[in-house]
């Protein structure tokens, strides 16, 4: 399983910084290279173990031999040890033992009938598992070859963070939150006069905020006391739905003798 991670994650970090990559020639390259030091024994940390290089040993040329009964001349141990080599029952007598390896003469082993081969399906799936650990492995090699630029560059920093003195971290910190500041100041705008915002999400200019009188305040007693800011504001009220609905309330048409009316008693009056 942590093999299995790490391989997705340099892959997920392969394609992050990388798009344009093309993964399906890589891994075609990838399988094929591992195939072959896998078929050969020398894929780096799963190297054949002695046992079964003494089986490759135990292996016997059936070429000189043209019957089994020549074949069960050799004795036993030996007709034991060679279908042995090539994961066969070996067990029963001297002639059984002969006619089982001399049928294998001339033939591929996936030919033959799956009764011949010895029970031993637990370790011929355990060697599939560790096929398939290796090969996550293969690619875990080649992705980190494809990085080293980035890890290198990754070690050089921590080495050199490591490296620093206590002053050098505290300046550091310092550094970091004054950048903090200074985006905070960013974000909130100078505006101490209070200026409208305009359409950049910055304060209108002093002289056009002067200009449009957005200095002044308008209060509307029909409105329930509310204030608009600047004439133009408090002109376009008495045609909106808050003036029309005070006046509602109060009984009074909202018509164009009434405007500019902004007292209850006023209203009441007219």
């Amino acid at each position: 399983a942590v093999v299995s991670t790490q391989s997705t994650g340099l892959i997920g970090f392969l394609h992050r910084i990388n798009p344009l990559m093309n993964f399906d020639a890589e891994t075609e390259k990838i399988l094929e290279d591992f195939e072959d030091k896998w078929a050969t024994g020398t894929f780096p940390g799963w190297a054949r173990d002695p046992t079964s290089a003494m089986k490759a040993g135990n292996v016997l040329d059936l070429a000189p031999f043209d019957s089994a009964e020549e074949l069960a001349s050799l004795g036993l141990d030996r007709l034991k040890t060679a279908l042995q080599a090539l994961n066969l029952k070996c067990g029963g007598t001297l002639v059984e033992r002969a006619v089982r390896l001399y049928s294998t003469k001339g033939r591929d082993l996936n030919e033959l009938d799956p009764s011949a081969y010895a029970k031993n399906k637990k370790s011929r799936d355990e060697g599939q598992k560790q096929k398939e650990v290796a090969q996550l492995e293969a690619f875990i090699y080649h992705y980190t070859e494809l990085l080293s630029e980035q890890r290198t560059a990754t070690r050089e920093n921590v080495e050199r963070r490591q490296a620093r003195t206590a002053d050098e971290v505290d300046d550091d910190d310092v550094d970091d939150v004054d950048d903090n500041d200074d985006e905070d100041e960013e974000l909130v705008p100078y505006n101490p006069k209070n200026l409208p915002l305009g359409w950049d999400g910055k304060p209108i200019p002093y002289w056009l905020y002067k200009l449009h009188g957005l200095n002044l305040y308008f209060n509307c007693e029909i409105c329930g006391n509310f204030k608009y800011r600047g004439p133009k504001a408090f002109q376009r009220h008495f045609a909106e739905w808050r003036h029309a609905h005070g006046m509602r309330c109060l009984g009074i048409p909202n018509t164009a003798h009434f405007a500019n009316v902004t007292l209850i008693e006023d209203a009441r009056a007219l």
